[in-house]
């Protein structure tokens, strides 16, 4: 089964569904050469480790969603921080670069 492109386009990435995606790129690649899948794995790849360099490993493989910086307002405004109670605000988030683009990493 192929799992949609995860671009920094999208208002939020779930971290399990990248990491789900990275796998199914990479057992691609085994099979046939595709300069598509490559570059994305590329921008994955890279993605994947500022969100290590920023999160603990419980925080990233929990299944998080990042924000993105543009639509955080929108896409927080209710939202309720996971274990903490309170509401989801960029000060308890860490900023994650993905291709030059913030997204949100909460706790």
């Amino acid at each position: 089964m192929e799992h949609k492109p995860i671009t920094n386009t999208q208002n939020v990435i779930n971290s399990k569904e990248l990491l789900t995606r990275i796998n199914w790129l990479e057992q691609q690649l085994n099979y046939r050469c595709s300069d598509d899948y490559s570059e994305e794995l590329k921008a994955l790849n890279a993605f994947a480790r500022n969100i290590e360099a920023a999160a603990s490993v419980s925080t990233y493989d929990s299944g998080v969603n990042l924000i993105r910086d543009s639509t955080f307002e929108n896409h927080a405004n209710g939202k309720i921080a996971e274990g903490t109670g309170k509401a989801l605000c960029r000060k308890d988030c860490r900023p994650v670069d993905f291709g030059g683009v913030t997204y949100w990493l909460p706790g």
